[in-house]
């Protein structure tokens, strides 16, 4: 469990303060990055400028039962704005999503109180509000190792760093169908993405 700072422990324990506890909303769309604080004017935190922007946040809680945990975010849609980036995105499912709460007398610091991590499930929009079903990221869902490992085919993209074919090579050889004989072809076979030991199954 984080332990908040000694900063924000002294400022949760006076009876009168005139800080603020923020909570700031990071969605992760594409090469966009959506930055909003639950607050009545921008924030600046981190480098960053959070724009002020109305949305509420589901109890989030924990369970003992083994369940990924889940939670709803509700973000305002009366400007459309947000709307457009999922739109755009095809509904940005697997999107990251990052909740952080801050404390405005530490608001210096690059380390927030809490910081929750979430991915995008699915979403669903009206006239009023776009509600983000967020969820935890499922290690189940992933490939592991993240690439297959097969005797004669290159998992490398042609032309690309890692396959290392030089741009005359590609005039002459416009395709490639990822064997090692086209690598042989081609002059490359030091750097085919294949394992050619591997044995026949």
């Amino acid at each position: 469990m984080k332990i908040i700072s000694s900063a924000a422990v002294a400022e949760k324990n006076k009876i009168a303060t005139d800080s603020a506890w923020l909570i700031l909303l990071e969605i992760n769309i594409g090469a966009d990055i959506i930055r909003l604080a639950g607050n009545n004017e921008d924030v600046t935190w981190n480098s960053h400028v959070w724009q002020a922007f109305p949305f509420e946040l589901d109890t989030i809680g924990e369970t003992g039962k083994g369940e990924i945990p889940s939670v709803v975010v509700k973000v305002s849609n009366i400007t459309g704005e947000i709307q457009q980036y999922l739109e755009a995105a095809d509904g940005a499912n697997g999107s990251a999503v990052i909740i952080r709460v801050i404390n405005t007398t530490a608001s210096s610091s690059t380390e927030s109180e809490l910081e929750l991590s979430f991915v995008l499930d699915r979403s669903e929009y009206d006239e009023n509000w776009i509600s983000f079903y967020l969820t935890g990221a499922n290690c189940l869902s992933r490939r592991v190792p993240p690439r297959r490992y097969l005797k004669n085919f290159c998992a490398f993209n042609y032309g690309g760093i890692k396959c290392g074919v030089s741009s005359g090579t590609k005039i002459t050889y416009p395709a490639c169908n990822k064997t090692k004989s086209d690598c042989e072809t081609r002059g490359n076979s030091a750097r085919f993405g294949g394992y050619p030991w591997m044995p026949e199954l």
